[in-house]
C-alpha cells in the first residue's frame, strides 16, 4: 500500500566518491525519489553517479531529472 511516504534515508553506500566529475558538489540526499545527488555549481540537482550504479545493481533507478547538463562529463582528451 503507497501511503505517499518519502523513501528512507539509508547510508550513502561509497566510503569514497569514484573519479566521477561530480565528485567535489555537495551530496545531498532526494528525499522524493530516494536517492542521493550532488549539487552542480548552478544550483541543479543531478543523480550521484555512483548512487546510481549502487541502484540499478538493487533493481533499478531512474536517472530522470531536470538538467543543465552539468552531469554530463567533459570529454578527455
Amino acid at each position: 500500500m503507497d501511503d505517499g511516504a518519502s523513501p528512507p534515508r539509508r547510508e550513502f553506500p561509497f566510503p569514497e566518491p569514484s573519479g566521477h566529475h561530480m565528485r567535489e558538489w555537495p551530496l545531498v540526499w532526494d528525499p522524493e525519489r530516494g536517492r542521493y545527488g550532488r549539487t552542480c555549481p548552478h544550483g541543479v540537482g543531478h543523480p550521484d553517479p555512483d548512487d546510481v550504479v549502487f541502484l540499478q545493481s538493487v533493481g533499478g533507478v531512474s536517472g530522470v531529472h531536470p538538467c543543465d547538463g552539468c552531469c554530463i562529463a567533459p570529454l578527455r582528451d
